[in-house]
């Protein structure tokens, strides 16, 4: 999976394939960095909150890059990738429905 950098288990990585989807509807791709809790089991997902970058496509290469080469002072010390950085939380809905907000709180 793009957005991640380490193997997280099928239950984790089919949860986090919603995560792409919904990014890529947002014009790009997101890059996992901290899972923020709220650990919830959901039709065989593990499902969470996450914190990461949310990076326009036409940005994605140049920070790939530096994201899989684990250079994270280099993602904070440049404005703009800092100012990607966004919190991805979820809700469920009165079916279970899963709900994704890419938000920067």
């Amino acid at each position: 999976m793009q957005g991640l950098r380490s193997s997280e288990g099928e239950d984790f990585e089919k949860f986090f394939s919603i995560v792409e989807e919904e990014a890529k509807k947002l014009g790009g791709v997101f890059f996992c960095d901290t899972f923020e809790g709220r650990d919830l089991v959901l039709n065989n997902m593990k499902v969470c909150d996450l914190g990461g970058w949310l990076v326009p496509a036409s940005e994605v290469e140049d920070f790939e890059s530096i994201y899989v080469a684990g250079k994270d002072d280099e993602l904070w010390e440049n404005d703009k990738w800092y100012d990607m950085y966004i919190f991805v939380n979820y809700s469920l809905g009165d079916n279970n429905e899963l709900t994704l907000k890419f938000d920067k709180k």
